[in-house]
């Protein structure tokens, strides 16, 4: 049995040609997001450096509040009593970069004690959280008679 002759073929149709590659438009909006993902995930770690950075300050500052009152004390300590304690300028502390200033002023109360004012600084800078609460304090020397 003899096969059919195959149908020639049309030759009224056009031949279509497939597009190849990006138009110029295609590429500048893919380039157009890529730039806004790629700012965007630059803008989070830069957010998350910062919060780092904080919280490490924070970490240091709460080893530095205790040597800050420790400080005005032996301020107040070290004078004669009814005199003015010094103010503190920018003491230094164990901890690297921060430093203490206090001022002093008589109680309000009327009685014999002090109230410092203590802000604690991180490379020159006051620091919000480095503001201490006034602090009201006593000699705690006893001077011989």
């Amino acid at each position: 049995m003899a096969t059919p002759p195959l149908p020639a073929p049309a030759t009224h149709l056009p031949v279509l040609r497939t597009p190849r590659g990006f138009t110029l438009l295609e590429v500048m909006i893919a380039l157009t997001m890529l730039l806004v993902g790629g700012m965007s995930i630059l803008a989070v770690f830069t957010l998350a450096v910062s919060h780092r950075v904080e919280r490490d300050i924070e970490a240091h500052l709460n080893l530095v509040r205790p040597e800050a009152r420790t400080l005005v004390q032996q301020q107040v300590d070290q004078v004669k009593e009814g005199e003015a304690p010094k103010p503190l300028t920018d003491a230094a502390t164990r901890q690297p970069g921060f430093t203490v200033s206090a001022t002093f002023q008589k109680s309000p109360n009327g009685d014999a004690s002090w109230v410092a004012t203590v802000a604690i600084s991180y490379q020159g800078r006051e620091l919000r959280q480095g503001r201490l609460p006034p602090m009201w304090l006593y000699r705690s020397t006893i001077e011989p008679r």
